[in-house]
């Protein structure tokens, strides 16, 4: 599904619960903020995307490590990638075996990962990344809590949030690598923020509502543990790759 917000972002997001991508449309180009798993599925939206606003597509916003969020940047090769130095770290460190895993799971040769990340143009930042182009600021800051490089970005002035993985709709979080009582405390200092619309890492954007159900799915999770989020949250879906590694 294509959402568009304010006539400039414009929300890919899937109803089997893919990862979101989200496109900012600025001056003189337009800018990506995270990936599918695929780099043929990631190609195919750029060329929507550029046909759309009759811009360039050259650079790309990543919220976290996860494969399906980042691989298809990295195995697309054509695109600046500008990412946390956690996350970068985290890319780098992904071992032989588990790739093995995601190929065999994604039916994708993801098993050269090293040799593509050693040919990819990085913009690295530590804590926190500004961009700004004529009105609009696009936001990042480095904060953790689903993953430890979890990164979530601002869009200015519109106040829209781009949450990665830290807030997802209609679909079981991935929480093997979370620090859950920092995942709260984000959730909940973003709660009394002046936030207009969320898009989540994965399913349909919406407001405020979404960090709440988010938040009150967490604390379910800390206090009573997975058999009672299956239990209580029957309806909810997995996202397209579930990491258990």
């Amino acid at each position: 599904m294509l959402e568009v917000l304010d006539k400039k972002i414009l929300v890919f997001w899937f109803e089997n619960f893919a990862s979101n991508i989200t496109a900012i449309e600025l001056n003189e180009e337009v800018v990506l903020i995270d990936s599918s798993l695929y780099p043929e599925k990631l190609k195919k939206i750029i060329e929507l995307v550029q046909i759309r606003t009759k811009k360039p597509v050259k650079k790309i916003f990543l919220t976290h490590h996860h494969p399906d969020h980042s691989f298809g940047a990295i195995f697309h090769g054509g695109l600046e990638i500008i990412l946390s130095e956690k996350t970068l770290i985290k890319l780098f460190e992904y071992e032989k075996n588990v790739l093995n895993k995601i190929s065999k799971e994604s039916e994708y040769d993801f098993s050269e990962l090293q040799g593509k990340l050693s040919k990819c143009k990085f913009n690295v930042f530590r804590n926190d990344n500004m961009n700004t182009s004529s009105k609009t600021i696009i936001s990042g800051i480095n904060l953790g809590g689903h993953t430890e490089d979890s990164t979530i970005y601002k869009i200015y002035p519109e106040n829209i949030l781009i949450s990665g993985d830290l807030i997802v709709s209609g679909v079981h979080s991935e929480i093997n690598e979370a620090n859950i009582d920092n995942w709260i405390k984000i959730l909940s200092e973003l709660e009394n923020q002046n936030i207009k619309k969320i898009i989540p890492g994965h399913g349909k954007p919406g407001g405020i509502e979404l960090i709440k159900n988010q938040l009150e799915y967490l604390k379910i999770f800390k206090e009573n543990g997975n058999e009672e989020i299956i239990k209580i949250y029957k309806n909810y879906k997995y996202p397209e790759l579930l990491l258990n590694f």
